[in-house]
């Protein structure tokens, strides 16, 4: 009762969970806090418990290997009986294993009984001093302003050391970010400011908005000089860009590009092939009679590309050549010359194109390429052909990028939606596994392919869950610039219409891959009927505006009003929860685990069975139920001499049978042969 009371004071000062974070969908309201920079959840709904900060079903395997004792209809452990476990906020944590680091360990550095005696020093919480506290209250957390035992925290304190007493405030060392130390104090950054250094003084502001001056403001602020950089979300100097008095940010670039040079007698504007600008004089953009990629205009006011035909077409001297990489002028006057084309291109008075794919050929023999453009690669390493470095049946390899053919094939780099793993030994020589089934990696933001789909096969396959350019939507599983009757904005679809259906960020057709690998029926946005390989399951009075369809194996969750649908990691097929009228957590009965994984018997957890016998698991390598013909006996499951009988055994009584048979026979022929004689 004593804990109880202690952790609903602790619970009041829990934080609001984030709201794509792992705890949105299980965890209570405002019983999320932050651990070494990682949430956890101090109070589950309804049926679940927190284990290493995650909410798992009370009868789950994890729970049931940190021996949790779940309290009274509030979603918390109030015991942890299993050893390397101990009692943290409502939640069991595993610290002290040799093998690896878990989250309890930056918590706990000594475990007796279920109870943690040392806590970790000058980190996220600090020693209750009291001479016996409750168990659970051992350790505090920085930012506890209740606490416990007259043991405080501060508020909005990250890193702390304990009181010098038995009762006080914790020292604080580090604040929380959006708060700055002020004394033994942390207090909140100005608004749109996420770190600082005083209450005026802001180092970093929350994207979308710029610092200048030590605060944060819209990019017009930006003006001038500057430019509103979005690497940094601050104003930067258009000085970066030497001699440049004014620019804007490029989004292609991801960089300034100059529109002004007014200083240091350098006042002409050089844009290179690649888009980048610099400020130069007419010496720094192009010399008489020598070749270069820049020429001068006639009044040597302009810095031009060899290439660009189209900035003067009307005046000569001022027209570039089409396709030209390199390029001179006899004088300011003259007409620019070309001397080498682009990759592609062949000079023969004018640049006139390579065979396909070539970057440079012969004009006696235009389409036998004597070097390849970037991804491509020489078939027989000779002069010839050139084909893509992912084209398997020309010996490439799938997803490669950019490759060579010099000495044997060798992918040196991978496509945006494969990781790159070496081959060998050799640095620049990879194997591609694709990570995304998008083309561009969704825009290429990172954690933007999270939308998992499970084919009929059960193999995983990753789709967009939002995309980083924001005029794309994810449908059916890509970044597409049509949304048809689907709500979607800034790169993310909020709800479905006709027969799509949304999962995971985005819009999903019925009757088409790989909307079809997880629902059967759909209509007005929901998904009314999982696909029948039970690979996934429907949620029960789901609106369009929420997601219908789950995965067997998404621990994670979907909410539709006060009941938290989940799935069971490890699962591969799964029936719907049995309890849609319930609140709380309504979890998938799972029928199928990924190898070599069985149910548990409850279906709410997958574990490895070691016994060949044992038909359910509890834990990894604890049987709780054996196969027909044999019984629990010590943890194993033992033949009870019924149909079943293990290989030893039938051999054993098949020897038996036989050497009884034997003698039987033996015995008869003696008594009719030996005895008819007599």
């Amino acid at each position: 009762m004593l804990f109880a009371v202690l952790y609903l004071a602790l619970g009041t000062l829990a934080a609001a969970c984030q709201p794509d974070g792992d705890h949105a969908v299980t965890c209570q309201t405002d019983k999320c806090e932050t651990v070494d920079s990682t949430e956890i959840c101090t109070g589950c709904k309804a049926g679940g418990v927190p284990i290493d900060g995650f909410c798992w079903p009370a009868s789950s395997p994890p729970a049931a290997l940190a021996g949790c004792v779940p309290g009274e209809s509030s979603g918390v452990c109030t015991r942890c009986s299993s050893e390397g476990y101990f009692l943290f906020m409502g939640g069991c944590y595993k610290a002290g294993s040799t093998s690896s680091q878990t989250l309890g360990d930056s918590i706990c550095e000594t475990i007796q009984d279920g109870r943690c005696t040392k806590c970790k020093a000058d980190g996220n919480v600090f020693q209750n001093k009291a001479d016996s506290p409750a168990l659970g209250s051992e350790c505090i957390l920085c930012s506890d302003t209740t606490g416990a035992n007259k043991n405080t925290g501060v508020a909005n304190c990250l890193k702390c050391t304990a009181p010098d007493s038995k009762e006080g405030a914790a020292t604080c060392s580090e604040c929380a970010a959006g708060s700055y130390k002020s004394g033994n104090t942390c207090l909140a950054c100005v608004k749109d400011c996420i770190s600082c250094t005083a209450d005026s003084q802001c180092t970093a502001c929350k994207p979308g908005t710029y610092l200048k001056d030590n605060t944060c403001g819209e990019s017009t602020r930006c003006a001038g000089t500057e430019y509103a950089d979005k690497n940094t979300w601050s104003c930067k100097a258009c000085s970066e860009i030497k001699g440049c008095t004014k620019c804007t940010y490029n989004e292609n670039l991801q960089k300034p590009v100059c529109s002004s040079c007014t200083t240091g007698g350098k006042t002409i504007i050089k844009v290179k092939l690649d888009g980048t600008t610099m400020c130069v004089d007419a010496a720094g953009c192009a010399t008489d009679n020598v070749d270069g990629s820049h020429f001068l205009n006639q009044a040597k006011d302009k810095c031009l590309l060899c290439s660009d035909d189209k900035t003067d077409a009307s005046n000569p001297p001022n027209k570039g050549l089409k396709d030209c990489r390199t390029c001179k002028k006899e004088n300011a006057g003259a007409n620019p010359v070309c001397s080498e084309c682009l990759p592609g291109f062949y000079l023969d008075g004018t640049c006139k194109p390579c065979g396909a794919n070539c970057a440079t050929c012969d004009r006696s023999a235009k389409d036998t390429c004597l070097t390849c453009k970037a991804g491509f690669f020489l078939k027989s390493s000779s002069p010839g052909e050139c084909v893509a470095c992912n084209s398997i049946e020309n010996k490439g390899l799938e997803g490669c990028s950019a490759c060579s053919n010099s000495g044997g094939f060798k992918c040196t780099d991978c496509k945006v939606n494969y990781k790159r793993q070496s081959k060998g030994e050799a640095p620049d020589d990879f194997i591609c596994t694709k990570v995304c089934e998008d083309e561009t990696a969704c825009g290429g933001t990172a954690g933007a392919c999270d939308a998992v789909v499970i084919d009929d096969a059960g193999k995983e396959l990753h789709y967009c869950s939002f995309c980083g350019d924001s005029s794309k939507y994810p449908i059916d599983g890509r970044c597409n610039s049509a949304k048809g009757s689907n709500t979607c904005d800034n790169g993310v679809c909020t709800r479905c219409g006709g027969d799509y259906f949304l999962y995971m960020g985005g819009c999903y057709k019925v009757d088409q891959q790989p909307g079809n690998y997880m629902c059967s029926n759909a209509a007005a946005g929901i998904c009314s009927a999982a696909n029948v390989n039970n690979r996934f399951f429907a949620i029960p009075n789901a609106q369009a505006a929420q997601q219908s369809v789950l995965a067997c194996g998404n621990p994670v969750g979907t909410a539709v009003a006060d009941k938290a649908y989940v799935g069971v990691e490890g699962c591969s097929q799964c029936t719907p929860p049995t309890d849609p009228a319930a609140n709380g957590m309504m979890v998938a009965t799972c029928t199928a685990c990924e190898a070599p994984k069985k149910p548990t018997g409850n279906g709410v957890g997958c574990a490895v069975c070691s016994d060949a016998n044992c038909r359910h698991c509890r834990v990894d390598g604890v049987c709780e139920e054996c196969s027909s013909g044999f019984s629990l006996e010590g943890g194993k499951c033992v033949s009870t001499g019924g149909p079943n009988l293990s290989t030893g055994a039938i051999a054993g009584i098949s020897v038996a049978a036989i050497v009884v048979v034997g003698g039987l026979v033996g015995f008869l022929c003696w008594w009719f042969i030996c005895r008819g004689k007599a």
